[in-house]
């Protein structure tokens, strides 16, 4: 399972970029019961739904959702961004951040930012909607937006809508 940044855990986070950043999370701390509750709900129902697992081997990097899931090098950071239409940023298939417009929504937007994200670490590009597109395979099918595209690619933003 990725690791959450949190500000007793030693980790390197990225320095911000694009106006993104890789915050550790309070704990004790609204947002992060927030997160395990999301996660919560991706170990008991997602990680291993097989159609999931199928949509996730197509991407690029040719790993299920649960093999991306089980990686221990993956870290979720905290974005304190809380506009409209900010939810996530990936960088270096290592690196993920949620943002808190994101985790004020509610756990079962955040993990569907989650999974979002973690189909850029799977390879998903950032010019159609191939990451958000595993929301409808990932059991997240009234979550899914296909106007949400968009990742980090090399410290340069790149999207052609609004950044997920």
């Amino acid at each position: 399972m990725p690791k959450i940044h949190t500000t007793k855990t030693t980790y390197a986070a990225p320095a911000p970029i694009s106006g993104w950043s890789w915050l550790p999370y309070p704990d004790p701390s609204a947002h992060l019961n927030t997160l395990k509750q999301a996660i919560s709900i991706i170990d008991t129902k997602i990680k291993s739904h097989t159609p999931c697992n199928s949509a996730f081997k197509k991407l690029p990097a040719g790993k299920t959702f649960l093999q991306i899931w089980n990686d221990p090098a993956i870290w979720i950071s905290l974005d304190p961004g809380n506009r409209h239409g900010r939810y996530g940023a990936t960088l270096s298939k290592k690196h993920v951040t949620l943002s808190a417009y994101s985790l004020n929504m509610g756990h079962w937007t955040t993990a569907a930012t989650l999974v979002h994200e973690l189909a850029h670490v799977g390879g998903a590009g950032g010019t159609n909607s191939d990451a958000e597109d595993t929301l409808l395979n990932c059991l997240l099918n009234g979550l899914h937006d296909p106007r949400i595209i968009g990742k980090l690619i090399d410290g340069k933003r790149q999207d052609s809508s609004r950044f997920a």
